[in-house]
C-alpha cells in the first residue's frame, strides 16, 4: 500500500516540476502570441469598443498601449475570457506570468480529475499512467506555449462530466456552460446532452451561458455581446496546425506552400472536406444511437462526440486537442484489457498527434506528415467507435 501511495505521489510531483519548469521557459522565451488579444480585447472592452470589429490598426494601437510586441490576432472568443484577463492587466508584464502558471495549474487539474474519473480505485497503475498521459499530452503543452485558455476550457468540460456521473446534471450543466463561454471547445459534449434529452443538464448549461453573458455585459456594456453577430466559423485552411478533416482536405487537393498537393482543385477540396466532416458526424450520431434516450457511461460517449467534433470542425487547431484528453483517459482505462493489436493502435494514434506537436516544423514539405495530428485523433474515434459499439452490443 505504500508503494501504491508512494507512486501516485511520486507522478504528482513529477508533473508539478514538470510544469514549472515549463511555464518558466514560456516566459523567458516570451512566446506566447495568443494571451495578448485577450488582454487587448479586455482593454478594449473597457473602452467600450467594440473589439470584433478591430482591425489590423487597432490591434497595433492597443500592443502599443500594452507593450505587447508579439501577437497573432484577432480576438475571436466569447467575451468571458477577456472578463477573466480583466483584473490582470494592472500586473507587471499585463498578467502573463500569472495566466501562464493558472494554465499549467489548470492542466495539473485536469490530470488530476481524469485519472479520478476513468481510473479505478484498485488500479493505482492506470490512475498513474491515465494521469502522467494526459499531463504530458502535447496540446496542453502547446495551448501553454501560446498562452491559451484551452486547459481551463477543458477541466471545467471535465468537471463537467465528474459532476454528472454523481447525479448533479444541472451543476454539470452550468459548468459546461461556463466552459463554452470561454471557448466553445466542448460543444460535442453540449451535443451530446443534447442527442441524449438531458433537460436537467441543458437548463443548467443554458443558465451558465446567461451568467456569463450577463457578468461580461455588465462590465463591458453592449460590445460584449456583439460576438453574437460576428463571424465566428471557418472553411479551413492548408496552415499545418489547422489539424481537421476539411483542413487535411484542403492541403490535399490544393496548392500551398507547405507540401505538395495531389491536384490543384478548391472546389473539390471543399466538397470533400465538407464529405468527410457530415460522414464522422453522421457515423457518430448513427452510433450513439436513438435520440432522447440517455445512457451510460456518459464520460465515453462525450469523449466520442469531442473527438468528432474536433475532426468535422474546419475551425479546430492543433491545440484544441486538449479535448481528446477525454478520448486518451477513456482508452488508457482499457488498454491492460484489450489484445495486442489494438494496445498498438491507440499507441501509434496518440503518438501521432503527439509527435506532430513536438515536430510539424520539420514536416514542412511533406504533405502526409502534415496531417499526423489529424489521423491520430481519426485513429482515436475508431478505437472509440469500436469500444462503445461493444457496450450496445452486450
Amino acid at each position: 500500500m505504500r508503494r501504491i501511495c508512494s507512486m501516485e505521489i511520486f507522478s504528482r510531483i513529477i508533473l508539478v516540476l514538470f510544469y514549472a519548469a515549463a511555464g518558466a521557459w514560456v516566459l523567458l522565451r516570451h512566446s506566447p502570441v495568443d494571451y495578448p488579444p485577450y488582454a487587448m480585447a479586455a482593454w478594449g472592452f473597457q473602452r467600450g469598443e467594440n473589439v470584433y470589429r478591430w482591425g489590423e490598426t487597432d490591434y497595433a494601437r492597443a500592443a502599443a498601449t500594452l507593450g505587447f510586441e508579439h501577437y497573432a490576432p484577432p480576438y475571436r472568443y466569447p467575451p468571458l475570457t477577456a472578463l477573466l484577463v480583466l483584473p490582470l492587466l494592472t500586473l507587471p508584464d499585463r498578467g502573463m506570468g500569472l495566466w501562464i502558471f493558472l494554465q499549467a495549474l489548470c492542466a495539473l487539474l485536469t490530470a488530476e480529475a481524469l485519472a479520478r474519473l476513468f481510473g479505478e480505485p484498485g488500479r493505482p497503475w492506470q490512475r498513474t499512467l491515465i494521469r502522467m498521459s494526459v499531463g504530458l499530452f502535447p496540446p496542453f503543452l502547446v495551448s501553454l506555449y501560446a498562452g491559451q485558455v484551452n486547459p481551463l476550457v477543458v477541466l471545467l468540460a471535465t468537471l463537467t462530466l465528474q459532476t454528472i456521473r454523481r447525479g448533479q446534471e444541472g451543476r454539470g450543466g452550468f459548468l459546461l456552460g461556463l466552459s463554452l463561454m470561454l471557448k466553445p471547445l466542448a460543444v460535442g459534449v453540449a451535443g451530446l446532452l443534447l442527442w441524449e434529452g438531458r433537460w436537467r443538464a441543458l437548463r443548467g448549461m443554458a443558465l451558465g451561458i446567461a451568467i456569463a453573458l450577463g457578468m461580461s455585459a455588465l462590465a463591458f456594456g453592449p460590445p460584449a455581446l456583439e460576438f453574437l453577430r460576428a463571424p465566428m466559423a471557418s472553411a479551413g485552411g492548408a496552415y499545418p496546425p489547422a489539424q481537421n478533416l476539411p483542413s487535411m482536405a484542403i492541403r490535399w487537393l490544393t496548392r500551398h506552400p507547405y507540401g505538395s498537393a495531389l491536384i490543384d482543385a478548391p472546389i473539390a477540396a471543399q466538397w470533400m472536406g465538407g464529405a468527410l466532416a457530415g460522414a464522422i458526424v453522421l457515423l457518430t450520431l448513427a452510433g450513439l444511437g436513438r435520440p432522447g434516450t440517455p445512457r451510460e457511461p456518459l464520460e465515453d460517449r462525450a469523449a466520442w462526440a469531442t473527438a468528432a467534433a474536433f475532426l468535422a470542425n474546419p475551425g479546430t487547431w492543433y491545440h484544441h486537442g486538449v479535448m481528446l484528453s477525454l478520448a486518451l483517459g477513456v482508452l488508457l482505462r482499457r488498454a491492460g484489457r484489450r489484445p495486442p493489436l489494438w494496445n498498438a493502435a491507440l499507441a501509434i494514434s496518440v503518438g501521432a498527434v503527439a509527435l506532430w506537436g513536438l515536430a510539424w516544423h520539420a514536416f514542412v514539405g511533406w504533405t502526409f506528415m502534415l496531417d499526423l495530428g489529424t489521423l491520430g485523433a481519426l485513429g482515436l474515434w475508431i478505437l472509440l467507435a469500436r469500444e462503445i459499439g461493444r457496450r450496445r452490443a452486450l
